[in-house]
């Protein structure tokens, strides 16, 4: 089974979920080719979302089976500087809370290449272990000193590491992987199964609100299974016997939230994001939000029409639902990922070239299409050399000089 159809809400399990967002259909946005006929570009699903309007839940309609996404994954984490960056204050500032020493047992779920656990090594000394099914990255990891068990996060996962490692974690982490999941019940569950009584559950994840007041369309992939805020994911920790206990705006990846969740009690800061989100439970912000990613998907698809020699930098899911839906395609794009070079993007069929292509091919513009990290990218391109002009899509068409 490649995929299949999504009916009932995966935090409430209504069947009450309307679509509000439909943005045709696209291929896998990390399904690479090895060339521009290669046949694996005419594998596209429909890219829909919808609300859940009994707990106000965003999700999309379909379910990708998750061995044919992750198994073998092309992202890497380390290749962002910033990310590094947050992954260092993160373990500083967890080390500070709650005390962490080189004897506390630190979890990663879908930890990719290891970047956040080589942070709390660095830091702390504590004990590390990944937990992520990508094979391919499993050297990768452990060059970093990093442990790695290759499997799904469940409860399974969740046994074998009660067995085998005769310890309950202090921290669980799962950075930019809880929108990813399908089960997010047996998630949870599985999370109790092998955190201390005290120990804490520390998500984070791109917020609904930033999601929606910064028209962030192209974060919505086949990997983004849930657009999560607060109301929701407090109902999903209730019923499970946890509870949210504080709530931090994070600024990585365009608006993200760091949450707390373990067997405390609610900060403040819960109350205020809770009380933020009631307008959001009205399905006319959804229908009026798909209004404007229509819009600016035109405008993106125009503007390029005037301009000649554009290239993009990062092979990014992002990019690569902002390209499929808009039908641009660019000269090449670059990227830093070692094995995303010489490949070609799905569905638009561009190639992907290494930084040193902008040297004897330089375009008038580079299309940033990981926004998200438009300074540090802009740094890296003008250090290579590029004299030209960006431009950033999202939330409106910007370029510059």
């Amino acid at each position: 089974m490649k995929y299949k159809n999504h009916t009932n809400c995966r935090v409430c399990n209504s069947s009450n979920l309307t679509k509000y967002l439909d943005l045709g259909m696209l291929p896998l946005s990390n399904n690479l080719a090895e060339s521009a006929t290669d046949p694996i570009h005419n594998e596209k699903y429909p890219l829909q979302v919808m609300l859940c309007e009994d707990c106000g839940l965003s999700q999309l309609s379909v379910v990708i089976n998750p061995e044919i996404l992750f198994s073998h994954y092309v992202y890497r984490s380390s290749i962002s500087q910033g990310y590094i960056t947050h992954c260092r204050e993160m373990a500083i500032d967890l080390k500070q809370k709650y005390n962490l020493t080189e004897k506390s047992f630190v979890i990663d779920i879908a930890g990719n290449d290891g970047a956040l656990l080589k942070e709390f090594k660095d830091e702390i000394g504590c004990m590390v272990l990944n937990v992520d099914p990508a094979l391919n990255l499993y050297q990768i990891c452990e060059d970093k000193g990093v442990r790695m068990f290759c499997k799904f996060w469940g409860l399974d996962a969740a046994t074998h590491i009660a067995l085998n490692w005769h310890q309950k974690a202090d921290i669980i982490t799962a950075t930019n992987v809880f929108a990813h999941v399908d089960d997010v019940r047996e998630f949870i569950q599985a999370v109790k199964f092998v955190l201390k009584p005290d120990g804490k559950l520390i998500l984070e994840f791109p917020y609904l609100i930033d999601f929606i007041e910064n028209k962030e369309f192209d974060t919505i992939y086949f990997e983004h299974l849930s657009y999560f805020s607060i109301g929701p994911l407090r109902r999903l920790c209730n019923s499970l016997g946890l509870e949210v206990e504080s709530v931090s705006h994070q600024d990585i990846h365009g608006g993200s939230v760091r949450v707390t969740i373990g067997n405390g009690k609610a900060d403040l800061s819960v109350g205020e994001y809770l009380v933020r989100e009631l307008m959001y439970q009205d399905i006319g912000v959804y229908n009026e939000f798909a209004k404007e990613v229509k819009l600016t998907i035109a405008e993106f698809a125009y503007k390029i029409s005037l301009l000649k020699n554009v290239g993009g930098f990062a092979a990014s899911a992002k990019g690569n639902t902002l390209l499929n839906c808009s039908g641009v395609k660019l000269d090449y794009i670059i990227d830093q990922t070692p094995e995303k070079i010489g490949k070609f993007s799905p569905g638009i069929r561009t190639q992907i070239v290494d930084i040193n292509h902008i040297l004897y091919d330089e375009p008038d513009y580079l299309v940033i299409l990981s926004w998200n990290f438009a300074d540090e990218i802009i740094s890296k391109c003008r250090a290579a050399g590029f004299t030209g002009k960006f431009i950033i899509p999202i939330p409106t068409f910007k370029i510059i000089e």
